[in-house]
């Protein structure tokens, strides 16, 4: 008895496309040979398919199948036995969107009495991955898994590896994915987990949001170091944050302030952030606060900027380390050896001295040849007044220049002389007498009211709304009695002296003396209008005028 095989390779409900012949060998070679193979693995014979499923079964098992044409094979003139396998397409596989090859064991048996047809079917065990209903599908031994588990399987690009995928219920999932109290993302493309990447994630509704995870594909909330630098992620919507300041908590308790710039990268360095600039330093990442620190500029230049104790860079006037420091409001740049006018929020100005330190200047400045005196509590620079500074007695003019006494005398007499001849001019009040007057009535500027309140001639009331006063002596008909009283209060030594030519314009019993040029006339016409009772009070005013030679500043403006 003579044993054939043969192959048929055939599509369902089409005619035979081609016939193979061979021997038993070869047979046995293939149902042994084929047990298994997935859709990934490479097969020549069906390169144009995307999956193939190879079952071998035993030779005495007949294929039938609703789709499988029913194969029979009687030889007439033999009582041998043919088997027969069949590699068929399954077309009819409407639910699943992968067409698999599957190749049957047939067994033919031969009956001359009745042609009778032994069908058996036998359905493929699926190992492996499946597309099915666009999903990726696992199987094992013909079944899924049940649940959800991130598990090591077949690789779905290459079966003779493996790889690790997100499953629930067999089917490979992508996207973000909550597992474990986080949140981890599948590429929608080849479903492996994303590590240390930032991955744009796009919603059901067509918005993107980006997310980064970690290198164990968790997603990254709070401070993160990613190429050389460090980023930071809410930790409520994992979104990384940008051109803000923000704490970070650590695990010891303690708090932590940074900012992030526009890129989302920590900040280093000089950065303005709601209208004015912050430093942040380059190897804490922490803000600058009350301190004076170098900017190094990309082109090597350096620039030292004063941040105070929010952090923020300083304009204007500023104390540290007990005195003060003014910086240009353009240029953030501290002011040296300048005078300069600040600005009050009150609308007020007040221009300061800084000496080649940037520190604000008290006492004895030199200054494009002239010297100047600023005062040592107000910061002011002193003028028409005297100065008393290094042992030395000066004359602070009208611009503040200084100019050297003898002593305290010529020092007033300094004080006093241009405001005399102003007096000169504006009212026609003789210089040599105004000057003499002032002597005599303020004891050469030291009296209390002179001292206190510039006041060098006793006139009484205010001035410009300012006065003080002062215990005064009075005569009456009981004799002398003493009074506190309201006197007029000046600001300078010059106020005083020009407002004394005006008093003296204004009460019509002293016109009778304006103009005068002669100096020993004046003071005559001074005792008879009764500026003063004192019957010697004319004849001390000359000796005045004399003995410190006051007539030479009637000549300086008579001509």
């Amino acid at each position: 008895m003579e044993t054939k095989k043969r192959f048929k390779l055939y599509k369902s409900g089409k005619k035979w496309c081609c016939v193979a012949l061979t021997t038993t060998a070869a047979i046995i070679g293939i149902a042994t040979s084929h047990q298994s193979a997935n859709a990934d693995v490479s097969n020549a014979s069906n390169a144009t398919e995307q999956s193939t499923i190879v079952n071998s079964n035993n030779t005495d098992t007949t294929v039938n199948n609703e789709n499988t044409e029913n194969v029979n094979q009687n030889d007439n003139n033999s009582t041998s036995q043919t088997n027969e396998y069949v590699l068929k397409t399954q077309d009819s596989f409407k639910t699943s969107t992968t067409t698999n090859y599957a190749l049957f064991t047939t067994d033919f048996s031969s009956n001359e009495d009745n042609n009778s047809n032994a069908e058996t079917n036998s359905e493929p065990v699926k190992n492996g991955w499946y597309d099915e209903n666009g999903q990726k599908v696992y199987y094992q031994d013909g079944k899924t898994q049940a649940g959800q588990d991130y598990v090591y399987v077949q690789s779905m690009d290459n079966a003779n590896t493996k790889n690790w995928y997100m499953i629930k219920d067999g089917v490979a999932l992508s996207g973000l994915q909550k597992w474990f109290g986080t949140y981890y993302y599948f590429n929608p493309t080849t479903y492996l987990k994303e590590t240390n990447s930032y991955v744009n994630v796009k919603w059901d509704n067509g918005d993107v949001t980006p997310y980064m995870f970690d290198n164990t594909g968790a997603i990254v909330q709070g401070l993160y170091q990613q190429d050389g630098t460090y980023y930071y992620y809410d930790p409520s919507t994992y979104l990384r944050v940008k051109h803000d300041y923000v704490p970070v908590h650590w695990s010891n308790g303690d708090t932590t302030w940074y900012m992030f710039g526009d890129d989302g990268k920590i900040v280093t360095g000089l950065y303005q952030w709601f209208g004015t600039y912050y430093y942040f330093n380059p190897s804490t990442y922490v803000k600058v606060t009350n301190d004076y620190i170098p900017v190094h500029w990309s082109n090597g230049d350096t620039t030292w900027y004063m941040f105070n104790d929010t952090g923020s860079i300083v304009t204007g006037l500023y104390k540290w380390y007990g005195t003060y420091y003014y910086f240009d409001p353009s240029t953030y740049v501290k002011v040296t050896n300048d005078y300069i006018p600040v600005h009050w929020s009150n609308g007020d100005t007040t221009w300061y001295m800084f000496d080649d330190t940037g520190a604000i200047v008290t006492g004895l400045k030199e200054w494009y040849g002239s010297l100047y005196y600023f005062d040592p509590s107000t910061y002011v620079k002193v003028t028409n007044d005297i100065v008393y500074a290094n042992g030395n007695v000066y004359w602070a003019n009208e611009t503040g220049a200084l100019q050297k006494a003898a002593n305290s005398n010529q020092a007033f007499l300094y004080s006093i002389k241009k405001a005399a001849q102003d007096g000169w001019r504006q009212y026609g009040v003789l210089p040599s007498v105004t000057a003499a007057q002032a002597i005599i009535e303020s004891a050469w500027g030291r009296s209390g009211l002179a001292t206190k309140g510039h006041n060098l001639f006793g006139i009484k009331g205010s001035y410009n709304g300012q006065s003080i006063t002062m215990r005064t002596a009075e005569y009456g008909s009981g004799g002398y009695y003493y009074i506190n009283d309201a006197f007029r209060k000046y600001p300078s030594n010059y106020e005083s002296v020009v407002d004394h030519g005006r008093f003296l314009a204004q009460n019509s019993r002293y016109r009778n003396l304006l103009w005068d040029t002669n100096y020993a006339s004046v003071t005559a016409k001074l005792q008879q209008d009764g500026y003063a009772t004192a019957p010697t009070y004319a004849s001390t005013l000359n000796n005045t005028i004399q003995a410190y030679g006051l007539d030479s500043w009637d000549r300086e403006v008579i001509g």
